[in-house]
């Protein structure tokens, strides 16, 4: 049989695992990824992407390709209850303007694109920085050993079986994917909490739309009630209902003839032609993965999380997941960090799952009118902005762990409020850099970045040495001399340090660890290098 080897193998082709594959790629690990379907999804599934993930795809590069993508979405602004799309309405009105996220941002707006339509561009990005995907390749079995991994794999369309050893292993699988069940990893959360059916269908709609540009549409009547969306060519749309096993009702009852008649009722047309494309059947879930790690293989969006679709954030998560693993196997496969590094993917993003499920679990119950809005509902910018990591990786020099105050519900913080604490993204401002104006944020990408106090230029190029020497990529900025205030900031009071302090951010950019009054001596800087890493806690004496 043959065999063939890769640092890291990603199973499953959807928008996590592609961006996976794009994140080890921009980084320069080599990865191969498996989908058993043939191609990207054509069902747009998730929809709409929050500024944080937008980040994460500026840094690698996409972010212009997918604002551009998403241009004929701008004047989808309505939010509705309708008897049909061409009958009368029940209630319509304009969704509320976004939040304006200049202050806390440098991506300008949150992005509605569905699924469909941001894989084809991560995909293409990915195989032009040479990642090896491979669709209509299913995996058999999957055989995790102490120094790596061995998936049996099968091309669908030839049968040929061959196997792949990998270092680590990335599931991104999905809500039913075999690898969780592999590992014997349990779930743990509300369960199932409505069964679903999407059908995805051609139609015309511009004419029941009559103009208008829905972002959410209900549609209530005698013969079809669920959410009707479009897309911005006026030509498919997806209708999503509802089915109940209790009442003897199963996926099976939906053949492509009556889900053709449930779209034309939902349209208010009864002579529409509808070209059903795909019946798709899922459950609204709120479920988390008991553990995210077995061994080398590691979970990551659905099949590590499952939360309802009322707010968007599962998607959003899951590609959040894909950046942590793919800073933490970059350095552990570079031999920067030891394996332990790893074990901070569950401590640290395991947390966030549970608390982002239990947030969109609260909003659905919020928007079904089961229970008014409390406290202890976050706002989605808090929910996707202002998540904590909190692991032995995490210090404040001069402070408790993991910092302290600002939290809200769950433990988000307001992104208003983040101020450099370690554990926290590190804040954005706008900077002056070598002539240009950039975003703190564009400072933070493929290697670790200490940000120095203005007191430390003479320090840069000893600290620069120091990191060689170490083994550890670093890249030192001098604020008031390599990183100069724009637009009347103060780059000292947004990250919390003196002239004579430090924060050390991480290659995700979060802050791991920081010194407000000092910390920039030789033994004080190489711990800080060696927790980030999780190596062992090391003393550099001064002048090593």
């Amino acid at each position: 049989m043959y065999e063939e080897s890769t640092p890291v193998l990603i199973i499953g082709g959807g928008l996590v695992g592609l961006s996976a594959s794009l994140f080890l790629s921009w980084r320069g690990v080599p990865s191969v990824l498996v989908e058993r379907h043939p191609g990207t999804s054509v069902h747009p599934r998730a929809w709409g992407l929050y500024p944080r993930t937008l980040e994460l795809l500026r840094a690698a590069g996409v972010e212009k390709e997918v604002m551009a993508e998403s241009a004929g979405f701008a004047g989808h602004v309505l939010n509705g209850r309708v008897e049909s799309l061409a009958g009368a309405e029940i209630a319509v009105g304009r969704i509320p303007e976004p939040d304006d996220v200049g202050a806390i941002s440098p991506v300008e707006r949150i992005v509605s694109l569905s699924q469909d339509r941001v894989e084809p561009i991560l995909l293409e990005r990915a195989r032009r920085r040479g990642a090896d995907v491979r669709f209509g390749t299913e995996v058999l079995d999957l055989d995790p050993g102490e120094d790596g991994v061995a998936v049996r794999v099968r091309d669908r369309a030839t049968g040929q079986e061959s196997v792949l050893r990998a270092g680590y292993v990335i599931a991104a699988d999905g809500a039913h994917g075999a690898t969780r069940e592999r590992a014997g990893i349990g779930r743990r959360g509300r369960g199932v909490l409505r069964h679903q059916m999407s059908v995805l269908f051609d139609a015309d709609l511009a004419g029941p739309l009559r103009g208008r540009r829905f972002a959410v549409c209900q549609v209530a009547n005698d013969r079809v009630e669920g959410v009707l969306g479009h897309d911005d060519s006026l030509t498919r749309g997806t209708l999503i209902v509802t089915y109940r096993p209790e009442r003897g009702e199963s996926p099976g009852d939906f053949t492509e003839e009556r889900c053709a008649g449930l779209v034309r009722a939902a349209l208010g047309v009864p002579d529409a032609r509808v070209g059903v494309r795909q019946i798709l059947p899922w459950e609204m879930a709120a479920l988390t993965a008991e553990r995210f790690r077995w061994g080398r293989v590691f979970l990551a969006g659905d099949a590590a999380h499952l939360m309802p679709p009322v707010g968007g954030y599962g998607a959003n998560c899951g590609v959040q997941d894909a950046y942590d693993l793919a800073w933490k196997l970059e350095a552990v496969t570079e031999g920067t960090a030891p394996p332990e590094l790893l074990d901070t993917y569950d401590e640290e993003r395991r947390p966030v799952a549970e608390a982002t499920v239990r947030q969109a679990v609260a909003r659905l119950a919020v928007r079904s009118g089961r229970r008014p809005a409390g406290p202890d509902l976050a706002e989605p910018l808090a929910v996707t902005f202002g998540y904590r990591y909190r692991s032995s990786t995490v210090r404040d020099g001069d402070g408790p762990a993991h910092g302290d105050g600002g939290e809200g519900a769950d433990g988000f913080v307001h992104p208003a409020l983040l101020s450099g604490r370690p554990g926290t993204r590190a804040p954005h401002l706008w900077v002056r850099v070598d002539g240009a104006r950039v975003s703190t944020l564009d400072l933070f990408g493929p290697r670790p970045v200490l940000l120095a106090g203005s007191a430390g230029v003479e320090r840069a190029g000893d600290l620069r040495a120091l990191a060689e020497r170490l083994g550890v990529p670093l890249d030192v900025y001098v604020l008031g001399r390599d990183v100069l205030a724009q637009d009347g900031a103060d780059p000292h009071a947004a990250f919390g340090i003196g002239p004579q302090g430090m924060s050390l951010v991480r290659p995700d950019g979060f802050v791991s660890h920081r010194s407000p009054a000092g910390g920039l001596a030789d033994s004080a800087v190489a711990g800080a290098l060696a927790r980030m890493l999780r190596r062992v806690p090391v003393d550099v004496p001064t002048g090593l």
